[in-house]
């Protein structure tokens, strides 16, 4: 939860919030309903563009948690500058308390899930044979 920061676009999009965690660069879309429900959806990683060759198995090295994290902290500087991106950012006192509960979610998830090499980068959710899945997940 310490590593996530979430924008608000104060609803302008259907998905309202945006969650960029700073250490894997996974960015999720978040929309709070009328009736007290959240829906979220797994957009992308930040550096997934950096992977050459897609698919290509062999060839394709694992992104270092450096690159990560830089081309994180690029994406967040760009929202930043540019509120009418991803709309001005959140501070944590802010936090609706449904999004705080979504965010822990998430953290459970990952951390429980998808990392099974301890200090292994990674890009977005995977399944359980190593496919990227972008899945969206409701509470």
């Amino acid at each position: 939860m310490n590593n996530c920061l979430v924008f608000d676009n104060e609803g302008r999009t259907a998905d309202r919030y945006t969650i960029v965690d700073r250490e894997s660069g996974d960015v999720f879309a978040v929309d709070l309903n009328k009736d007290g429900n959240i829906t979220g959806s797994y957009c992308g990683n930040c550096a997934q563009h950096r992977i050459t060759l897609y698919g290509s198995g062999w060839r394709q090295m694992p992104l270092s948690q450096r690159i990560i994290e830089t081309e994180t902290d690029n994406y967040i500087r760009n929202a930043q500058l540019n509120p009418g991106w991803l709309g001005r950012e959140l501070p944590r006192e802010e936090w609706p308390m449904l999004l705080l509960d979504y965010i822990v979610s998430l953290n459970k998830t990952q951390t429980k899930d998808l990392h099974k090499m301890p200090g292994m980068p990674y890009l977005g959710l995977q399944n359980d044979d190593g496919w990227l899945s972008k899945t969206a997940i409701a509470i």
